[in-house]
């Protein structure tokens, strides 16, 4: 709601290359705050300049027990503006937060009765991108894992976390990702960044059977070199005349 058309210019500007905007609702409601409504006229401006300063945005959408409707209809609003989408399941803190208050009776948090529902949504999403060409980050497998995630049955993945990706606290602080935003373990500062390899491995051993970061597991995608590889040969089959093949 900061994100004022002078902010905009500012950080169009400075270079920046994508606005990821978190919206989880059309309206303003209770439980959830992060609406499109109260920020409409700022969105239109912002994605009026991208072609200006070349910068691209996208819809970042938390599937939510309360906010699936509203899921499919910010879907639309995003195609409709020509902008992308991503999407996540709404999970409980990895970590004990003793800062957080809205832990009991969160209306938000999937149960097992919204398996079903959940299952049906992200189909359709899934569909509406092979079919009708929507712009969408996430993979169809991560579509598909987004469903054992929220039964509890993570199937393995490479989380790039500290390695592609990094949270910089307020106090300019490190950590890999947002879900060890209150980790104790030092990994550095801006000025002296101290992930290092292997204790990033062995913690995912376990942090990554409970977790499907959407960020990240693009990120596994992007780098995986075997993939890569196949993607590269495909090309050079077609003469490299242009790409022939999208993220499924």
């Amino acid at each position: 709601r900061l994100m004022k058309p002078d902010v905009i210019d500012r950080l169009g500007d400075a270079g920046i290359a994508t606005v990821n905007v978190a919206v989880d609702s059309v309206k303003d409601r209770k439980y959830l705050p992060k609406a499109l409504e109260p920020i409409m006229p700022y969105f239109k401006y912002l994605v009026s300049r991208q072609h200006h300063y070349g910068y691209t945005v996208m819809f970042n959408i938390n599937i939510c027990r309360n906010n699936m409707d509203d899921v499919r209809e910010l879907t639309e609003i995003a195609h409709d503006h020509g902008i992308a989408t991503d999407y996540h399941i709404n999970e409980s803190p990895m970590m004990e937060q003793d800062h957080f208050k809205h832990l009991d009776e969160n209306v938000t948090y999937l149960t097992p009765d919204d398996y079903s529902k959940v299952d049906d949504l992200l189909d359709y999403l899934d569909a509406k991108r092979h079919n009708e060409g929507y712009k969408m980050v996430n993979q169809s497998k991560h579509m598909q894992d987004m469903k054992q995630l929220m039964r509890g049955e993570v199937p393995p993945w490479k989380c790039r976390a500290g390695q592609n990706s990094l949270i910089i606290r307020t106090d300019g602080t490190l950590a890999p990702c947002f879900p060890m935003y209150s980790a104790t373990h030092d990994w550095g500062t801006v000025e002296n960044p101290k992930f290092e390899h292997a204790q990033l491995d062995e913690m995912k051993k376990e942090c990554s059977k409970h977790c499907l970061s959407t960020c990240n597991y693009i990120l596994a995608y992007c780098y995986d070199t075997k993939r890569v590889l196949k993607w590269t040969l495909k090309q050079a089959m077609h003469g490299f005349k242009g790409s022939s093949d999208t993220i499924q």
